[in-house]
């Protein structure tokens, strides 16, 4: 039987633990554009539009988008 072949066309994100710190006192409801190197909070905003374009604005190409929502916990997207 031959091996069936295993590839990626893009490279895999390397995912980091979020520092807690990051989200710390931001609102429910807050969305929350994050530096690609994961150490800065580059955008916030009442929608994913208004961070992301707070990010681009500072610079930033490829932030993570998370949301905080009302139970704490945070939606990454």
């Amino acid at each position: 039987m031959l091996p069936l072949p295993f590839c990626y066309t893009n490279c895999m994100p390397v995912v980091k633990v979020l520092n807690d710190k990051l989200l710390a006192g931001l609102p429910p409801g807050t969305w929350v554009a994050i530096s690609e190197d994961q150490e800065r909070v580059v955008g916030t905003g009442a929608t994913i539009e208004e961070a992301l374009r707070q990010a681009k604005e500072t610079g930033e190409k490829n932030p993570s988008i998370i949301g905080v929502p009302a139970d704490g916990s945070a939606l990454i997207l």
